[in-house]
């Protein structure tokens, strides 16, 4: 766990710095100074390109981290694969776009009652997904070499700080709304454009072509496997996406742009999980070739344990908090707070589920992960339009919940099955309980006359409640090592 966990701990303080801009500009801005239709349209404008870029990756970014420990070499050309992946993303984005153009009257047909602000914008979807498309190139190229913080930092603090920036050129009356847009795409190339000339510095690799037998032969392989996970790995695009999708065309942009705020503030929860997983994959393929299952069961184990203490903790502080947060929004966007509920214990469930999406994925058995995806996929749009219609945010959040859910359901089953591996202790009840607990205490805690009073005085209660209590507990080893090495070099 030593790469793991202190390239996590990096990539979450990172995380967390960029949370903080994140919620300058999402949380104070955004909502105060346009409209909700507005910001629905910047939430969809985001959720539509990473589909797109999802589509045009044709699965090649999984192959990357899944192959490349069998096509490094010591000459630093590692038979082509850069070059190879490359040209294969490339391709992949010619043939979606074709595709999205030859789509484009039926789509906007969909949204033309109820969104129709979108229409004015849709073929600014390309060039966002271009960009997203090859960040995430970058990135899972950047992934197999364990080079995991560079990406974090470009993605977490410099786009927010640009779009901070491009908000106040709007408030301002710099910009007209149109021009902001525009810019809004434009600084998302920003990000990609730092992992290029990262990636170009690094000298890891030679970028050309190689025509090998050994090339030939993994070459057939991987594309096998970027098949399915083309297909089965779809799903964890679409499914955080789909419901935005749904809501626009069946409420409006307007119930999208609160919706697209709860979502926000669920994003800080997943941060630690994000991290761990993301540093933890290249790790589970070293083992996989190794056949390591004993490191394998204690990997899984503990980015599980980390997830659902880090995950009950945020849920907690922000649940607690809701109306302060409310607070500093137009009153409408309080409408969202049994969307964040749904979201947010959904999220829970997912974090706490660890590493068994990533173990499965690299695994012999990733074919399941296909069935399973393209099963979620179904629940998923089935769930939106029963509830949607009914229950309009509320519906959509709820359905999320429940394919989320029952997908993790699936995942544990099929991951102890084939491999006798789950992430469970029936002691880790205790963090959910402490959690429940703090909840309570936080019922007692009278309001303070200032928001900002409120909100410290009780975030620093229930970090007691929930924190001491943990660490008391020693449920997670790893968890007591890392505080007690962080307060040693603070006081030491």
């Amino acid at each position: 766990m030593g790469t793991v966990q202190r390239d996590s701990i990096t990539i979450t303080i990172l995380s967390y710095v960029g949370i903080v801009i994140g919620y300058v500009n999402k949380i104070l801005l955004l909502p105060n100074f346009f409209s909700e239709t507005q910001v629905g349209l910047v939430n969809i404008l985001v959720s539509f390109s990473v589909i797109y870029a999802q589509f045009s990756a044709l699965g090649i970014n999984f192959t990357i981290v899944k192959f490349f420990p069998f096509f490094r070499t010591e000459d630093r050309t590692h038979n082509g694969l850069f070059f190879w992946s490359g040209v294969g993303v490339s391709f992949g984005f010619i043939l979606f776009t074709l595709l999205f153009l030859l789509f484009r009257n039926p789509v906007m047909e969909y949204y033309s009652q109820e969104s129709p602000l979108l229409s004015q914008y849709y073929l600014l979807l390309i060039p966002m997904g271009f960009t997203t498309l090859f960040y995430n190139f970058f990135t899972s190229w950047l992934q197999a070499f364990h080079k995991n913080v560079i990406s974090s930092f470009s993605n977490e603090i410099v786009l927010r700080l640009l779009v901070t920036i491009e908000i106040s050129l709007y408030v301002f009356k710099v910009l007209t709304f149109e021009q902001f847009v525009i810019g809004y795409v434009l600084i998302y190339f920003v990000p990609t454009v730092i992992l290029l000339i990262y990636t170009l510095r690094l000298h890891y690799t030679r970028y050309k072509p190689c025509f090998s037998r050994r090339v030939k032969k993994l070459a057939s392989i991987a594309s096998v496997y970027g098949f399915w996970q083309y297909l089965g790995g779809t799903s964890n695009y679409i499914v955080p996406t789909v419901d935005q999708a749904m809501l626009a065309g069946m409420w409006g942009l307007a119930e999208n742009g609160i919706y697209g705020i709860m979502l926000c503030l669920v994003s800080v929860m997943q941060m630690p999980y994000r991290s761990l997983v993301k540093v933890s994959t290249p790790v589970v393929t070293e083992l996989w070739k190794a056949r390591d299952f004993q490191g394998m069961r204690h990997i899984s184990r503990e980015v599980s344990l980390m997830n659902l203490i880090a995950g009950c903790y945020l849920f907690v502080i922000i649940w607690v908090n809701l109306d302060n947060i409310f607070s500093l929004m137009p009153e409408q966007y309080s409408a969202g707070r049994y969307v964040f509920l749904f979201l947010g214990l959904g999220r829970i469930i997912d974090m706490y589920s660890g590493l068994n999406s990533a173990i499965l994925m690299t695994s012999k058995k990733y074919r399941y992960e296909f069935l399973m995806s393209l099963f979620l996929v179904g629940l998923t749009i089935g769930t939106n339009l029963l509830l949607i219609p009914r229950f309009g945010m509320n519906g959509a959040a709820l359905a999320t919940m429940i394919s989320i859910i029952i997908f993790n359901i699936g995942h544990v089953t099929f991951v102890w099955r084939f491999y006798r591996i789950q992430p469970f202790a029936l002691k880790d009840s205790v963090v959910a309980l402490i959690g429940l607990l703090s909840i309570g205490v936080s019922a007692l805690i009278p309001t303070m006359g200032h928001f900002i009073l409120d909100a410290v005085i009780r975030t620093l209660i229930i970090t007691a409640v929930f924190g001491i209590p943990i660490y008391l507990s020693g449920i997670s080893p790893t968890l007591n090592t890392t505080i007690e090495r962080f307060y040693h070099r603070i006081f030491r």
